[in-house]
Order: C-alpha cells, then sequence, then structure tokens
C-alpha cells in the first residue's frame, strides 16, 4: 500500500482529488438546514409576537366593557367584570379587526375572563405555519398568548 502511493505520488497523481467537492458539498448542506431552521424559529417567534400584541389589544377592548360598578367600599367606585362579557368583548373584538381572517386557526382559549372581577384576561390560540418547514409539519405550530387589562374608573 506505501509503495503503491508511493508511487502515484512520483507519477503526479493526486489520491485526494475530488475530497475538496465533498466537504464543500457537506459544508453547503448544513449550512441550508441552519438557514432554514433559523427561518422556521424566526416566523415561530414573530407569530408569537404578533399574537401576544392582539391578545393585549383585546384584553384592554374587554377592559372597556364593564357593565356594572362597585359602590359598597369606603374608596372610588370600582368597575366589575364578568367572565362572559371579557370572553364577549374579545371576541367581537377580534371580530370587527379581521383577525379571525388574518391569522391561521386563531380561537379564544381558557383562561379567558376575569378573575377577580377587575382584571380582563383574554387567551388566544392559533397555528403558524413556517416556510420550508411547513412539509414537515403540515399542520402547522400551535402557539398562544395570553393579555391583561385592568378597568380603571378615573375623573
Amino acid at each position: 500500500m506505501l509503495a503503491a502511493l508511493r508511487r502515484a505520488r512520483a507519477a503526479g497523481e493526486d489520491s485526494d482529488a475530488g475530497q475538496t467537492s465533498i466537504v464543500l458539498i457537506g459544508f453547503a448542506l448544513v449550512s441550508l438546514l441552519l438557514v432554514v431552521t433559523v427561518m422556521a424559529v424566526t416566523s415561530v417567534y414573530v407569530g408569537r409576537q404578533q399574537l401576544q400584541s392582539l391578545a393585549d389589544r383585546a384584553a384592554g377592548a374587554a377592559a372597556d366593557t364593564f357593565t356594572t360598578v362597585d359602590r359598597s367600599g369606603s374608596g372610588p367606585p370600582t368597575p366589575v367584570l364578568t367572565n362572559d362579557a371579557v370572553a364577549g368583548a374579545a371576541t367581537s373584538y377580534l371580530g370587527t379587526v379581521g383577525a379571525f381572517q388574518d391569522v391561521s386557526g386563531l380561537a379564544v382559549g381558557a383562561p379567558t375572563g376575569s378573575a377577580d372581577g377587575t382584571t380582563a384576561q383574554v387567551t388566544l390560540t392559533a397555528l403558524v405555519h413556517p416556510p420550508v418547514v411547513n412539509v414537515i409539519v403540515p399542520a402547522g405550530v400551535p402557539i398562544s398568548a395570553t393579555g391583561d387589562a385592568r378597568a380603571v374608573m378615573r375623573r
């Protein structure tokens, strides 16, 4: 074997010929995989941030829809929110801004309502379909976000 290698070198033949191409193809595949992964993760992150913004705005709209005021304490009157009113106001807001058409699989999830009677909590769920990776995950990646807003009365 060693003698054959010496004869090949003496004859000017390169035993490593073609190895660079294999390394470059491997590097290109690893780089492509890295780019696709970063694109998918970024897509899910951006979708999550958009859903969080939508949940915050829906909670703000729901906090402004109180119908009763508690005047029993010695302090200023406080607004009273109900679970059904918060869920209804959030759904109405999402329909008004066209979110159900714009966001894939958008739904109002649990817990949506008001645990303490003064804070509106809205939880939204949706699906994100990352580019290229959508072939591997055709159903999409489920995401959720929760927004809170407090109902306050001021003069």
